[in-house]
């Protein structure tokens, strides 16, 4: 970038997985609900409510979530502890359901979305979705970065103005979501790793005005605000 160029910022994109679920800790059950759609557990509640604390001093202007309960709840969390000028809705998108969903697996619809978590609200362009599912029996990476390219591609169309907007999803879909954001191919993939409420921030710049490119990585998986309850998540791996 030119040094006489001022970096405009279209959207600070915070990029986050739910809190543990009870298909996060290896539950046997074969209930369709409970493999696919599961609910927080009682540590996936407090790491959203640790989530919460931690953006409660930044107001966002949007949160966005999957219409799959554990990614709801998470954000809903968020929501309660958003100052008075944040957001205190949970716009709903299936564009951003986990991989790998089954089509015999229908989820729920908006209504009983909106019956569990009253936060809920639907995001602009989910009119015509009865149940807020997406399905993807083809396991494939290239379907998967084809999705994530177009939730990035709708995430931009919606907010140019400098816009701090947290987005709650999945693990598998997040890495698409990264690997899209950051413009990678399918040939570039890599796992980057995504802990529960770990959170990615990820600058996207009008064109030619990014200090460096015009899209920044400020941090990824930054699970920090889960140090003090939760250390031995902290230092997984060490």
């Amino acid at each position: 970038m030119s040094n006489n160029v001022t970096p405009e910022v279209l959207l600070t994109l915070y990029i986050v997985r739910h809190g543990q679920s009870y298909g996060n800790i290896g539950s046997e059950t074969t209930n369709d609900d409970e493999v696919h759609n599961p609910s927080l557990t009682p540590d996936g509640k407090k790491q959203a409510m640790l989530l919460g604390k931690r953006f409660s001093r930044l107001p966002l202007d949007r949160i966005i979530s999957s219409g799959l309960r554990r990614a709801v709840e998470t954000a809903s969390i968020v929501a309660t502890h958003q100052p008075e000028n944040g957001a205190h809705e949970v716009e709903v998108h299936p564009f951003f359901t986990e991989c790998g969903i089954p089509s015999d697996y229908k989820g729920d619809t908006f209504d009983e979305i909106k019956s569990l978590f009253p936060f809920a609200s639907r995001a602009p362009g989910t009119e015509d979705y009865h149940h807020f599912m997406i399905h993807s029996d083809i396991k494939s990476d290239a379907e998967n970065l084809k999705r994530a390219k177009e939730a990035v591609a709708y995430l931009l169309s919606r907010f140019k103005n400098g816009e701090n907007v947290l987005l709650t999803a999945h693990a598998c879909f997040n890495t698409f979501l990264f690997f899209a954001s950051l413009g990678l191919t399918e040939k570039e993939i890599f796992d980057p790793c995504y802990f529960n409420t770990g959170v990615t921030k990820i600058i996207f710049f009008k064109e030619g005005t990014g200090p460096y490119e015009d899209v920044a990585l400020v941090y990824h998986n930054d699970h920090s605000h889960l140090a003090g309850e939760f250390p031995e998540l902290t230092f997984e791996g060490l």
